[in-house]
């Protein structure tokens, strides 16, 4: 026995992962769900992009940049607990929950069934598919051709949620287009043209040749990470068998597995063997192939090597979280600011503009007083405003040309029905009436 075959039959200790031969199931799942939530969100109305009022809209409030700690507090917590999974978990978030991967998984199964597997071998080298002789019939490429364009239109849906209320969405499909829907149709066959290009020709040539999330993904992989264990010692029962390789729609052994490839931990090579160890009386219990978490060393387990790994990520993400909350805690509902009003068309500069934001989408109210002038000193547009949705609205006040000449200090103070109340105050310099002729 040589030294090669003495280092194969030292078994490897790794930290296994358990139910390994349901993963394809489990994934499947959570790629659905996935996509479910990508409607169910902006759906909801727990997040949308409002392109008029350049805010995000989170259930029925409107976050602007001005809301600094609300928006660096999310940002901070969700990009630190990001690096925390993959520090983890490594890519598996390609495998699991990247719409893009589900979208060309789809894509290459609907691709086998109307014009066999060897269709799908596609890739830069510009090497032609090859249909099926027994499927080389045009109606088989007519069906593929609609189910791609289908589901084109359907998903191309999606991005449009997080930029128009689902009403307007639907007042568009419905062939009934509300105001806001004006130009949708130009928006929505761009989505089209791009999804269905991404389905029909790009598929997993995005992932392994284009994708820049994937690659900065690997800056947080390393050998503790999850990844495709081999159990060499039993390579015996891999003589003349590659059907995980086979199973591997990134063209990758998952035998030979390194800390940089284009393994996403999608598990279908785990699947595949242990199917076929089942299946198999002369090679009995598991598969060769399993998901671990490194090698096991003296004196520390999984989740000290988990922690040392990600104890800078968990530190961002609380750091992140509480400046998040500080945020939530500290949101204003109403804006009110005052300003000078001469730039406007038909205004002087004894001409002021109040300008009052509601923030919500829901109707409100709000009360205007002004303390610091009498009454016959000026005049206001109106004291009351009303908003039947999120909006900014001006209010011009007016100070009388005979206010006495000096510097006087006015407060405009705004009150809302719902109790919210805040004040501005204004330093106005009353001019002369010589000065105001010259």
């Amino acid at each position: 026995m040589n030294a090669q075959q003495q280092l194969r039959q030292i078994p490897i200790q790794q930290e296994h992962v358990p139910g390994a031969q349901s993963v394809r199931s489990w994934r499947r799942f959570s790629q659905y769900f996935v996509m479910l939530l990508l409607v169910v969100i902006p759906v909801s109305g727990l997040f949308r992009i409002d392109p008029m009022a350049g805010a995000f809209h989170m259930l029925d409030y409107q976050v602007w940049f001005a809301d600094m700690s609300i928006i660096m507090g999310f940002w901070i917590m969700a990009a630190t607990l990001l690096i925390f999974m993959y520090s983890w978990a490594g890519s598996v978030f390609c495998g699991w929950i990247c719409p893009q991967n589900t979208l060309s998984e789809w894509a290459n199964w609907m691709t086998s069934k109307m014009l066999g597997r060897r269709a799908l071998m596609m890739d830069i080298t510009g090497q032609k598919m090859k249909v099926a002789a027994r499927k080389n019939r045009w109606l088989n490429k007519v069906v593929l051709a609609f189910s791609f364009l289908a589901v084109a239109m359907l998903f191309a849906i999606i991005p449009l949620l997080y930029f128009f209320s689902p009403t307007v969405i639907w007042s568009f499909l419905t062939l009934q287009p509300l105001p806001e829907a004006q130009g949708l149709l130009w928006i929505y066959s761009v989505c089209i043209l791009v999804v269905l290009i991404d389905v029909a020709v790009m598929r997993h040539l995005v992932c392994k040749y284009m994708c820049v999330y994937r690659i900065w993904q690997h800056s947080f992989k390393t050998r503790e990470t999850l990844h495709i264990a081999y159990d060499e010692s039993r390579s015996d029962h891999c003589t003349n068998c590659t059907y995980c390789e086979d199973s591997c729609f990134l063209d990758i052994d998952p035998r030979q597995t390194v800390v940089f490839d284009s393994c996403i931990n999608c598990g279908d090579c785990v699947a595949a063997c242990d199917t076929l160890h089942s299946k198999s009386k002369k090679m009995q219990g598991p598969g060769l192939l399993s998901f671990a978490f490194g090698q096991s060393k003296p004196g520390r387990n999984g989740l000290t090597s988990l922690l040392s790994r990600t104890r800078a990520a968990m530190v961002g993400a609380i750091i992140g979280g509480l400046w998040f909350s500080v945020g939530i805690i500290n949101y204003q509902p109403y804006v009110l600011v005052a300003d000078k009003a001469e730039l406007l068309q038909g205004m002087t500069s004894n001409d002021y503009r109040i300008n009052i934001s509601n923030k919500r989408y829901r109707p409100a109210d709000m009360e205007l007083n002004i303390e610091g002038l009498d009454t016959s000193d000026y005049s206001l547009e109106s004291n009351h405003v009303h908003w039947e949705t999120a909006g900014r609205k001006d209010v011009i006040m007016h100070i009388s040309p005979n206010l006495k000449q000096g510097i006087h200090r006015f407060t405009v103070h705004a009150k809302t029905s719902d109790g919210w109340h805040d004040d501005f105050t204004v330093y106005h310099y009353a001019q002369s009436a010589k000065q105001q002729g010259s």
